[in-house]
């Protein structure tokens, strides 16, 4: 899953940042959709729009056959776009051909959302009492909060999830004989395991107690441990000049600066690793996310995952979810509707934990053996309880500018912090202005940029 979520930035880029979107009006610019009916008029064709290595492909494509069984009169095509997402999504749009369906990210959905790329499917949710009493509503509030937007605004379902978890190395906790991690845990906690398992040789330091991104995305849960939204509830705002963002940091920082418990992030590692991380084996913690699971099943050494540390407001994951949205003026709505809506049932979530697309949003399907034995090495009923307690962000329109590629503002702050030692309530209460600025215009209706 290492490569799909590394397409959220992609998407984020491409489509956000350049502000290349498509003038979209009503269902005047629906002429010549993707969808249709064939020349018998029996059958209904939709076109499924994702991103993913190629193997998610016949994953996906288990789960269309499924739902043709069942929809007779409704075939889906997969198109896998893989890095071309945001490109083909963005022609597609301003050709007036708009797909069907489509992959929807938790942070650049909104954006996407606010542009008219996807349709509004509050009503659709609401007046099908069967799906909103016995799916919609079991699936936790905060994972369905990126794709909701006010009370009557919900642009997908959620159909796929991933949370932060601690991964650490048992090999290496075992050589400096410190107990494994537990739900006990607490920052303070974590920051003395992570000196006692950092390794000196002389001025060189060859194992880290941890390790920290450059991305805010990826730290998340320090905030939300402390009480935070990085966005907060109602959009507005960014949280993190607070006293209680200041204190995360801090910690944060001291432990590369002071402690030497944590590399100096690498600038030349790209956004998410770098030649110093959990999987080199030169880390003994990383909190980091659950699509690493089937990567790491691989890696040389005994590892397992446990609960985040608690903060000063307890133990808060984040949620990465991604979901599933109708394009917006589709010829094929109903249509699109069954499929995405199917895709987010039980029938549809015990495929997706099958085929290993993702974990799934349901609870119920967290129970099965699918996504129980899923890893050998990760303790599953350790990631469902991540799952059910995680967090998701308050996504909004122009995420790219604000936290998504590695030049905004809340990543800037992040290498002026934690790579270049710098004073932190001074970083943060200037790049969380600059945030608040976009955040303002946003407001005000300016969507693109």
């Amino acid at each position: 899953m290492k490569n799909a979520k590394k397409l959220t930035s992609i998407v984020l880029a491409a489509l956000l940042a350049a502000g290349t979107f498509a003038s979209c009006g009503g269902n005047e610019n629906t002429s010549g959709s993707t969808g249709g009916t064939d020349a018998s008029g029996d059958s209904t064709k939709i076109t499924y729009l994702m991103w993913g290595e190629p193997t998610r492909t016949d994953s996906m494509q288990r789960l269309a056959d499924t739902f043709h069984k069942k929809h007779p009169d409704i075939t889906v095509n997969i198109d896998n776009a893989g890095d071309n997402f945001a490109v083909k999504f963005n022609t597609l749009m301003a050709a007036g051909t708009p797909p069907d369906a489509a992959l929807v990210n938790e942070l650049a959905g909104a954006g996407l959302y606010a542009n008219k790329f996807y349709e509004n499917i509050y009503d659709l949710i609401q007046s099908d009492t069967d799906f909103l009493n016995n799916v919609y509503n079991k699936v936790a509030d905060p994972v369905k909060a990126p794709f909701t937007m006010s009370d009557n605004e919900v642009f997908a379902l959620p159909t796929m999830n991933y949370t932060t978890l601690m991964f650490y190395n048992k090999d290496m906790f075992d050589a400096a004989g410190v107990a494994y991690p537990d739900g006990t845990w607490d920052w303070e906690d974590f920051r003395e395991a992570a000196k006692k398992l950092t390794v000196k040789e002389g001025d060189e330091t060859s194992q880290f107690g941890t390790f920290f991104t450059r991305m805010i995305v990826y730290e998340q849960s320090w905030f939300f441990s402390s009480g935070l939204d990085v966005i907060s509830a109602d959009r507005t705002t960014c949280d993190l000049n607070s006293q209680e963002a200041v204190d995360a940091f801090t910690v944060m920082q001291e432990m590369i600066h002071k402690d030497g418990s944590a590399p100096i992030p690498d600038t030349t590692g790209g956004s998410q690793v770098s030649n110093i991380s959990f999987d080199t084996g030169k880390v003994a913690m990383q909190l980091f996310g659950s699509w690493m699971i089937p990567t790491y099943e691989t890696l040389p050494f005994n590892w397992g995952v446990a609960p985040i540390p608690s903060g000063p407001e307890g133990r808060i994951p984040a949620a990465f979810p991604n979901g599933m949205g109708i394009g917006y003026g589709t010829k094929n709505k109903d249509a699109a509707w069954e499929w995405i809506k199917f895709c987010t049932s039980e029938e549809g979530q015990q495929i997706i934990a099958e085929e290993g697309l993702a974990q799934p949003t349901l609870e119920s399907i967290m129970d099965s053996d699918a996504f129980m034995k899923a890893s050998e090495k990760a303790d599953m009923s350790i990631v469902k309880e991540a799952l059910l307690e995680a967090k998701g962000p308050n996504a909004v329109a122009r995420w790219a500018e604000i936290g998504g590629n590695t030049d905004s503002y809340l990543n800037t702050a992040m290498d002026r912090i934690l790579i270049y030692n710098e004073d932190v309530k001074t970083v943060l209460d200037e790049e969380v202005a600059k945030c608040n600025e976009v955040l303002k215009e946003v407001q005000e209706g300016n969507v693109q940029g």
